[in-house]
Parts: C-alpha cells; structure tokens; sequence
C-alpha cells in the first residue's frame, strides 16, 4: 500500500516537487502516491478520514490536530518564511497599530499559520483575542471585502498580497517571522510515520533536492505553477523568491514556540483546554534521511 502525501497550494515546497515527472516517479518505487486538493484547510479532516497520511502546512494544523484527539508527528520544517505581506489594514484606515484593532473585524484563512499569527501577535501586543473580532473567511471573499473597504484587516502573503496591493494602498501593521516564526512544517499520522520510515526519508530527500533546484532556478519553479490556484507563473514568482527553501530537523526551539503558542491558544479559548505538543515532534527522520 502507498503512504499517500496531500498537496495543496498553500504549501508550494511540494505543489512544485509534485509537478516534477521525474520526481514523483522515483517516489512511487518507494510506495509514495500524492493526493491534490483545493486548500490546506482539509488536511487535518483527510487525515482523520485515512485519505491522506502525511501532508504539508504551517505549524498551526499540527497544534489543532493534537487537541482534537489525532495523533500527529511533524518530522520536517522550513526556514523562518518572512514572506510579503502580513497583518495588512487599508492605508486610509484609521487603525495605525495592533491596539486599534479592538472591535475591529480580521478576516483569516480557515485552519491556517494565519491563526497563530494573529495569535502571536495579539499576545505579544497585551490584546485578548476576544478584543478583535477575527474571523475564518476565504482567501478570495475576504480579499474582495477588504478591497470594498467592508473588512477592517486581513492576513494575506503573496500572492493574495500583491492581488489586494494591485487594488488599493495597503500597510502592514505586523509581519510573518517576529513573534511568529511563520514556518512550513511536514507532518503526518503518528501511526504511519512510526510503521514507514523509508518512505518518509525518501520524501525528505527528495523534498530537499527539489527545494535546491527551486533555489537555484526560481523561475523554472514559478513556471511548474503557472495555472495553479488561478496564478499564473508570474503571480507565484514573488512568493518563490521571497521565501526560505530547504527541509530541516524540527528543533528545541520550534517545539518551545508550538508549545508557547498551544498555550496562548488555551489561554485565548481556541483551544477547550492546554495540551502537551512534545509528541507532535520527532527529529530522527530527517537526520537519518
């Protein structure tokens, strides 16, 4: 049977290895199959349902999972993703900092790092999460609100960024990678990942060549994308260049920043009480890789 690995456009490390012919054929001599949907919002559900076994999203999916009772193990992360874009308001808005978002309305993409962005932020800022109404809307309804001026804030990185910046003057009260680290993270069930070794160092080895040729050809990547999500090569080309790529070990310091994190979200009401996420981690693959 195929570990099955999720692909959505939200993690473009694998949409692009997935587009490599060469790639994804070796892989399947290593009983790895991939499976594309539409947003990274359902792959904590295709994980539970058995569709899926391992998959690519930020560090916050992995959080949820575990506190829904799904044991999961992220065996990979990225770089620190300071990506264009962030916490963007309308640059004729009156809210000028995080304080001035109180009562206002945040649009956030559903089950995402938006989350624990946002989360972060807020905790870092001495604001309570009940302070600001923020709310999980579409990428595309929450990006026509807030060019209609109908939505106060929005999270948004390339390239929903340069859609929305193309319409109206933007500013970014708070950017991925400060008190958010803002990384991709690869994961998957607890389970499957124990009982199948091999093929997940077979991925993290190829994930880590395919991110080199990324690397060292941004626009041959770019081109792998053209169509995808509705962007076209263009589009995706400054979400490439602006971004970490690469596959490291998880560390002590990511897992001190899932648990931190865990934690505000238990103190936020996001979550109905405070787990332990240590489990959620496991360095030895990717070492053995």
């Amino acid at each position: 049977m195929s570990i099955v690995v999720g692909v959505h456009p939200q993690n473009l490390s694998l949409s692009i290895l997935v587009r490599r012919a060469s790639v994804v054929a070796d892989l399947a001599q290593a009983d790895i199959a991939f499976f594309e949907y539409g947003t990274g919002s359902q792959t904590i559900p295709l994980l539970r349902a058995g569709v899926i076994q391992l998959a690519g999203t930020g560090a916050t999916p992995p959080i949820l999972a575990e506190a829904q009772g799904l044991p999961s193990v992220v065996f990979g992360i990225s770089g620190s993703r300071h990506e264009s874009g962030g916490l963007l308001v309308r640059s004729d808005s009156r809210v000028k900092s995080l304080g001035d978002l109180r009562g206002r309305g945040i649009g956030l993409m559903p089950i995402s790092w938006h989350t624990q962005f946002l989360a972060a932020e807020l905790d870092a800022a001495g604001i309570h999460w009940d302070e600001v109404n923020a709310a999980e809307i579409i990428p595309i309804t929450a990006r026509d609100a807030f060019v209609q001026g109908r939505l106060d804030a929005i999270v948004a990185t390339d390239p929903l960024y340069s859609q929305i910046a193309s319409k109206v003057f933007v500013r970014v009260l708070a950017s991925p990678g400060k008190a958010f680290s803002n990384k991709s993270v690869y994961w998957g069930r607890t389970d499957v990942v124990s009982a199948h070794s091999k093929p997940v160092r077979a991925l993290l080895e190829a994930l880590i060549a395919s991110d080199a040729a990324t690397l060292a050809n941004p626009r041959e990547a770019a081109s792998l994308l053209d169509g995808l999500n509705g962007n076209s090569a263009v589009d995706w080309l400054p979400a490439i260049t602006s971004r970490p790529w690469g596959v490291t070990a998880p560390d002590a310091a990511f897992l001190a920043e899932q648990q931190r994190h865990a934690d505000i979200f238990a103190r936020f009401g996001l979550l109905q009480r405070r787990i332990d996420v240590s489990p959620t981690v496991d360095a030895t693959l990717l070492a053995a890789a």
